[in-house]
């Protein structure tokens, strides 16, 4: 069974187009490549309660991990831990763990000369108070750090918006605890030309490989009209089995070959 995944953009910058985000492409890639199932990306604004309404319908669809980017700095708009907390039924207190990687961080910068004083000021101090409960995720690169909280059985993962400390975190903490919550899993992806220019004819071919491979998920790329196009097809699927995987992506490529052969003499037969 596939485990499902969600992930939760926060920020009135993106809604307003200032920022794009390219957070959850990126993630997106990377879960499908673990084996991993992203049902939905939402984004939302920074308040409380949009953040919390996020939540709580991504845990009644019954997701087994939620991920948050965005707002976990030291301005007051910076409000996901307090929507996490509020969401989870629990206070919010100073981390000891955090405070000291917090100081650690802002120390490190003031040694590069990257801040003017090192100081902790409630501003810093504010990226240390994490819902009771919750694992700090360590930041290489920036001062907040990501923080992970487990409620009623799903995984609450939340990393900072800025892509470099997203991306870091993820890669050095949340990887490893994805891939004992998803199981190992195989990802495969194939893409073919399909030989056809106009997605009106495929749709009919693609609809047959969807009842008769149900486990693969087949997209067509359109990219615009014109003379000679040739539609990209790509195949993916995802199985505990590498070997599995790729017979059964091989195996829909055969069968949509042999649809293609198949229209192209029913047509040429009729002329």
């Amino acid at each position: 069974m596939e485990e499902r995944i969600e992930i939760i953009t926060i920020g009135k910058e993106i809604l307003i187009g200032r920022t794009q985000d390219t957070n959850s492409h990126w993630l997106c890639r990377r879960i499908i490549a673990l084996g991993g199932f992203v049902k939905r990306v939402i984004i939302v604004d920074d308040e409380i309660k949009e953040i919390v309404e996020a939540l709580n319908i991504a845990f009644k669809d019954k997701s087994r991990v939620i991920i948050t980017t965005g707002g976990l700095g030291p301005t007051s708009d910076d409000k996901t831990l307090e929507a996490v907390a509020k969401f989870a039924s629990c206070k919010l207190t100073i981390n000891q763990e955090a405070l000291e990687f917090v100081k650690s961080r802002y120390k490190y910068f003031y040694e590069k000369g990257y801040v003017s004083y090192p100081e902790i000021t409630p501003e810093r101090e504010k990226m240390a108070i994490l819902p009771e409960g919750s694992k700090l995720l360590s930041n290489p690169v920036g001062a907040a750090p990501g923080v992970a909280l487990k409620h009623k059985g799903c995984w609450i993962f939340s990393i900072p918006g800025v892509p470099k400390e997203m991306k870091a975190i993820f890669e050095n903490s949340i990887i490893n605890m994805l891939k004992d919550i998803i199981g190992k899993k195989f990802f495969l992806e194939k893409t073919i030309k399909s030989g056809i220019e106009d997605e009106s004819k495929l749709a009919p071919l693609l609809k047959i490989l969807a009842k008769e491979f149900p486990a693969i998920y087949i997209k067509s790329h359109p990219l615009h009209f014109a003379h000679k196009v040739d539609i990209e097809l790509s195949f993916s699927s995802s199985g505990d089995e590498k070997e599995e995987v790729k017979r059964r992506i091989d195996n829909s490529i055969n069968r949509f070959k042999e649809l293609i052969e198949g229209k192209h003499q029913n047509h040429d037969g009729g002329r």
